[in-house]
């Protein structure tokens, strides 16, 4: 029984060697094999076998077409016209075969194809920069004349492309002619930027009759005003004649009820025939406090008095030039002495150079027709101020 066992163990160490022979033979047959097909440089031709099979679709992503005698760098034959962008030609070239496996004189070959593309492809963009800037220079040079030529009528230009602003059809100047004569106390307030139809959403324009014709028939729909025919300073905390909401209300309620971001107060003709200008002054000045009561951040303006006729002016005792003036002399020392208010002269956007109404701007010599009391609007959205 011992003796078959020391049979068997022999026999299997035999068969053990047996295998293990068999597989260092089949490992030098394979390196053998393996160093035979590197040394016959066989593995070189089915590279370029591979190379140049490259797709036709390949050459066309890059707008260049393949050429049969092709060398194995890839290049394109350069008679063939160069696509527009020179990045993709480049870089169909480099996805051709990679540098790794170019000669040296491959290597210069390619370099020499895309520096040759490349110069001629910055060539052709120098001569049209080039081209560019001359026509640009030309235009500039047209530019400047043109803006020489209208540098006076700047803002007017500006104005008129502005749809708020409306041509202009009376013997007036246009209304970015006319000179700003109003006041403001530099330390509290700065001019603003011209506005647009939306500055009326947030200002409410309070006065008399003038006042209404500034709401009614200027061509502005979004006009806020406590105003009344006949209303005077003496009557703003007494007499309820503004409607709000379906109700009547003093001027003094109606500020209180509302609020808005700009306050214009113009009064005046329905008390030139008053005695003592310093009541007037007193009345205005009430209403202006009690504005700043309730609204302490509000911009106030003080309207000058508009202008009347010559005609009318010079036949009546009390609607008179002479009377208007002396309204407007209190009114700018009032603007001076209380500083926490603006003098707005928005009469001038109306007065002819004699400082009269025009009798093509009035049908009575009192009140502004509608293309007159829209150049007072639009002389209030060229002349607005805000607080530093």
């Amino acid at each position: 029984m011992v003796e078959n066992n020391n049979n068997n163990k022999r026999k299997l160490n035999k068969n053990n060697k047996r295998a293990i022979a068999v597989i260092i033979c089949f490992f030098v047959i394979i390196s053998g094999a393996y160093a035979a097909y590197e040394l016959s440089g066989i593995h070189e031709t089915i590279r370029d076998v591979s190379v140049n099979a490259k797709s036709p679709s390949d050459y066309d992503s890059a707008g260049v077409t393949p050429d049969n005698t092709t060398e194995k760098q890839g290049t394109e034959d350069t008679s063939e016209p160069l696509t527009e962008d020179t990045s993709d030609v480049n870089t169909s070239e480099a996805g051709t075969v990679s540098s790794t496996e170019l000669s040296t004189e491959d290597m210069k070959t390619t370099e020499d194809i895309t520096s040759e593309v490349t110069t001629e492809k910055n060539t052709e963009k120098t001569t049209e920069v080039t081209e560019k800037t001359e026509d640009k220079t030309t235009e500039t040079s047209n530019d400047t004349t043109e803006t020489t030529d209208t540098e006076a009528t700047e803002l007017t230009e500006a104005t008129t492309a502005n749809p708020i602003f409306s041509e202009n059809n009376t013997i007036l100047p246009d209304i970015v002619d006319i000179p700003c004569s109003d006041w403001y106390d530099s330390r509290r307030f700065v001019p603003n930027d011209m506005q647009t139809e939306a500055y009326f959403d947030n200002t409410v324009f309070i006065g008399d009759s003038r006042t209404e014709s500034l709401a009614y028939y200027s061509g502005f729909d979004n006009v806020n005003a406590f105003a009344y025919k006949g209303l005077n300073v003496g009557a703003l905390d007494s007499e309820k004649c503004i409607k709000i909401n379906g109700n009547k209300y003093t001027v003094f309620e109606a500020v209180s009820l509302t609020s808005y971001n700009n306050y214009y107060i113009s009064f005046g003709i329905n008390e030139l025939g008053w005695e003592y200008l310093g009541v007037f002054i007193e009345d205005i000045d009430a209403l202006v406090d009690h504005i700043q009561a309730v609204n302490p951040r509000a911009v106030i303006y003080i309207a000058s008095v508009v202008p009347v006729s010559q005609e009318v002016s010079d036949e009546d005792e009390i609607f008179n030039m002479d009377n208007v003036d002396k309204f407007n002399k209190e009114i700018i020392k009032y603007c001076h002495d209380k500083e926490s208010v603006i003098y707005i002269d928005y009469a001038a956007a109306v007065r002819d150079e004699y400082g009269y109404l025009p009798e093509e701007g009035t049908t009575d010599g009192k009140h502004c027709t509608a293309e007159y009391s829209r150049r007072i609007m639009e002389y209030i959205l060229l002349h607005t101020y805000k607080r530093r």
